[in-house]
C-alpha cells in the first residue's frame, strides 16, 4: 500500500502554477505576486543512537524538519522532508532550492513566510519587533502600516499552520515515534502528506477536525515533478535593501487605502 501511495503522489503533490492569481480572495489579493505559504514543521522520528544529537530538535525530541509550501485550499505543493530537527529553516530552504528538481520561485514570484526566514527576494516576510500571530490582534486597534501589513500577512501565511495542523490531526502515526527503518519513516511521512492532498482534492467532510486545529492555533502564542522550464528561478535566498523597500512600498499602500475607506465611513 506505501508504494502505491508513493507511486501516486507525482498526480497529488504539484508545485504552483505560477500565474495564480488571488482577485476576490479577502486574505490573499493583498499579495500581489503572491504563490504560496511556506514553512518547516517537526515530525517525530526513531533515528540510530550516533544520529540523535542532529536530530533533536530544541525541546528534547528526536524529529525530522520537513520543508513544504500550500496553497489557499489547504492542499500542500512541495513537501521536502528527512533533515535534522536541529537543523534551522533557511538552511533547508537553501538546500531546496539548489536541488534539481527542488522548489521553484521565479524571480517575479515569492511566497508567505514566517520571521523564521529572512525577507529576501522570493520569500516575503513579516516585519520583526511587530505583533503577527492572529491571536495577539484580537480586541487592538492598528496604528501604523507595520501591524496592519502583519496582519494581513498574518491572516494569509495562516494557511500552512492549518494544513499542517490538519495533516498532524488525521494520521495519527506522524503524531509518535515509530520503529521502522529510516527511510521507511520518510517514506510514511510522504504518504500522508499525498494522502492528505487525496483527501483536500475529493472534498471529503473534515469540517469537525478543521475546527479542532483552529482551536488549538487561536491558544498558542519533497515530492517534486516539475521540470525546469528554463525560466529565470531564484537559487538562494539572500536579504537585500530592494526586497525590504518592496515590503516597505507594498505595506506602506495596504494602509493608505486602509485609512481611506475608513475615512469614507
Amino acid at each position: 500500500m506505501l508504494k502505491v501511495v508513493m507511486k501516486i503522489g507525482k498526480y497529488y503533490i504539484k508545485q504552483v502554477d505560477f500565474n495564480v492569481t488571488y482577485d476576490g480572495d479577502d486574505k490573499w489579493e493583498w499579495f500581489e505576486g503572491a504563490l504560496r505559504a511556506l514553512d518547516g514543521t517537526l515530525i517525530k522520528m526513531t533515528v540510530p543512537v550516533e544520529d540523535r544529537p542532529r536530530y533533536r530538535e530544541r525541546k528534547g525530541d528526536i524529529t525530522t524538519n520537513v520543508l513544504a509550501t500550500c496553497d489557499p485550499s489547504l492542499r500542500f505543493n512541495y513537501v521536502l522532508p528527512g533533515w535534522e530537527g536541529s537543523a534551522f529553516d533557511p538552511r533547508i530552504l537553501g538546500d531546496a532550492l539548489r536541488r534539481p528538481n527542488g522548489l521553484k520561485v521565479p524571480r517575479n514570484k515569492y511566497f508567505l513566510v514566517d520571521l523564521g526566514y529572512s525577507n529576501a527576494q522570493g520569500f516575503l516576510a513579516p516585519y520583526k519587533g511587530t505583533r503577527y500571530h492572529l491571536n495577539l490582534w484580537r480586541g487592538s486597534a492598528l496604528t501604523n502600516y507595520k501591524e496592519l501589513f502583519n496582519l494581513r500577512h498574518s491572516s494569509a501565511r495562516n494557511t500552512i499552520e492549518r494544513a499542517f495542523g490538519l495533516l498532524k490531526k488525521r494520521w495519527a502515526i506522524l503524531r509518535k515515534s515509530s520503529f521502522y527503518d529510516k527511510q521507511t519513516q520518510l517514506r510514511i511521512i510522504g504518504a500522508c502528506f499525498v494522502l492528505h492532498n487525496f483527501v483536500r482534492e475529493e472534498n471529503l467532510d473534515e469540517e469537525n477536525l478543521l475546527n479542532e486545529v483552529d482551536d488549538d492555533l487561536s491558544n498558542v502564542e519533497a515530492f517534486d515533478t516539475m521540470e525546469d522550464e528554463g525560466e529565470d528561478f531564484i537559487s538562494t535566498a539572500h536579504v537585500s535593501p530592494q526586497w525590504n523597500n518592496l515590503r516597505d512600498e507594498m505595506s506602506q499602500k495596504m494602509f493608505r487605502e486602509y485609512q481611506a475607506r475608513r475615512g469614507a465611513t
